[in-house]
């Protein structure tokens, strides 16, 4: 029925308890005071966790969520919207809570999870502390922390968090059965003031990225012909690809 939408819908009870326990553990863990589920399809982790915090938010665009009698549950707040239209943080100022103190938890569609991803980690000022998202296990795998090859979206991620492969989903676990692996991921925030200019790092990223497979020196040679924005490449780094950049390589591009 939500099939359009893009969503697998999650099946298997003791899946379903991991993620839910996870949950758990981890908005007390870090006193969260707001939970907020995103793209819950059918509701089945909703229903597991939607007793967690006194401040529980489901934001969903199906208006069907709501209308399917399959939730029977209270201390909840649906919201008929588009995750990638909402304003969340001006949302949880309205009803004065804090993005800070909220843990963002959801089945991400995968044909939208790098939008997702970017609405929240792209703008450079990040501001909610905690997630635990379910994601294609690609996408996991190229995101987590100690992944060998950094990419345009593991940087953009991984400035602000500490990204964790939590578990392997198969495929048989959701109904349909999506064509690809899925995996859980845990999203934390580090305990670091950003000191990077995050406009200069999307620019630099924009133009490097499309071209990984060749060295910061072709790269920049290539741009200087078709663009006016210069990146000066240290001549210690031309012969490195982006993906072997560290945060100190990069922002010494970046000065």
């Amino acid at each position: 029925m939500w099939t359009y939408l893009g969503q697998n819908f999650l099946i298997d009870a003791k899946v379903r308890s991991y993620i839910a326990d996870k949950i758990l553990a981890l908005y007390h863990e870090c006193w969260c005071k707001t939970l907020i589920e995103i793209w819950p399809g059918k509701g089945s982790i909703t229903k597991l966790i939607h007793s967690i915090s006194p401040n529980f938010f489901v934001i969903e665009k199906d208006p069907t969520f709501f209308d399917n009698g399959q939730l029977q549950i209270e201390n909840w707040e649906f919201i008929l919207a588009d995750i990638l239209e909402i304003d969340v943080e001006e949302m949880l100022k309205e009803k004065r809570l804090s993005p800070k103190k909220t843990l963002v938890v959801g089945n991400l569609p995968y044909y939208i999870t790098s939008p997702i991803l970017r609405k929240f980690f792209g703008n450079g000022s990040q501001k909610f502390a905690w997630w635990i998202f379910m994601v294609q296990d690609e996408v996991g795998q190229k995101i987590k922390s100690d992944a060998k090859k950094k990419s345009y979206l593991w940087r953009l991620l991984n400035y602000w968090c500490d990204v964790t492969y939590l578990k392997w989903v198969p495929a048989k676990c959701f109904k349909p059965a999506p064509k690809v692996k899925s995996c859980l991921v845990q999203l934390t925030i580090k305990n670091w003031e950003l000191k990077i200019d995050w406009e200069k790092l999307i620019e630099f990223l924009e133009l490097f990225a499309p071209f990984s497979r060749k060295t910061l020196g072709a790269i920049q040679k290539m741009i200087q012909k078709k663009s006016d924005i210069v990146f000066v490449i240290p001549e210690s780094l031309q012969k490195k690809r982006l993906e072997e950049l560290n945060r100190t390589q990069i922002q010494q591009i970046l000065k």
